[in-house]
């Protein structure tokens, strides 16, 4: 259920950023006026789709969200349309004074305090999907938490982990980081005649990855780690897991 939420929250094709970019309310929905010669429309949020409409100069927008580098606007017709990030920081507010508009970039990937992600890889063999969240307490060290499911021929895992993640240059477009963490997992195996029970063990874990960051607020991230699996038998169990995802920063 965490993953699916994650996902959700990342990935929902479109988002509503008015309030975010601007810090207002619904009910006090933010207006630009177009500066530049005009100011192109397109159907959707991409060079690929079409344009179907130009504003002129003097004309009034009025911001409904933002999707990556576009933002859809309405006019006093009542026409929506999609406008790129860049033509709209050309335009002036209700005082005259230039959009302070918060476009994000590699400055503010470096600078970032808040992160999550959703990444897929193999855990000993066996398919994992994970998602986290992290907060920068500086900016060589955040905290992490992780929540795992792990698909196996004989058995489902589920997995918790906090970790402490160390990154040696984060003024570098591609960082490599270093993490160290304590966990728990549980494991229910498949149905067998002997109908074996669930059990579960602490874990420990020590691992190295690379981040890199795309564009807007979106960076992919790719890691290895060796895990130490802490059994009530005479001896441990070892497991190596990779993954590679894509994240979000904030």
């Amino acid at each position: 259920m965490p993953i699916a939420i994650l996902i959700c929250v990342l990935f929902l094709p479109a988002q509503s950023w008015a309030g975010w970019l601007w810090g207002q309310g619904d009910e006090d929905v933010a207006r630009v006026q177009v500066t530049e010669p005009y100011v192109a429309w397109r159907t959707g949020p991409a060079t690929g789709y079409p344009v179907f409409h130009n504003s002129e100069k003097g004309e009034w927008l009025t911001i409904l969200q933002r999707k990556t580098s576009w933002i859809k606007v309405t006019d006093a017709r009542g026409r929506e349309g999609w406008v790129a990030v860049a033509d709209i920081a050309r335009t002036v507010d209700a005082t005259g004074n230039p959009v302070d508009l918060q476009v994000p970039d590699f400055d503010s990937f470096s600078n970032r305090r808040v992160e999550a992600g959703l990444m897929m890889g193999e855990f000993d063999g066996a398919a994992v999907t994970a998602g986290y969240g992290g907060f920068w307490m500086t900016r060589n060290l955040s905290a992490e938490l992780w929540a795992s499911q792990i698909l196996g021929s004989a058995s489902e895992i589920r997995m918790v982990n906090a970790n402490l993640v160390h990154q040696p240059f984060p003024h570098w477009r591609v960082s490599p980081f270093f993490t160290l963490g304590v966990g728990h997992l549980w494991v229910d195996p498949k149905a067998t005649l002997a109908e074996p029970e669930e059990r579960d063990n602490s874990v420990g874990h020590a691992g190295f990855g690379i981040r890199a960051y795309i564009t807007d607020r979106y960076f992919i991230r790719a890691e290895v780690k060796d895990y130490k699996v802490f059994t009530t038998r005479s001896t441990n169990e070892e497991a190596t897991e990779w993954k590679i995802g894509l994240s979000i920063f904030f």
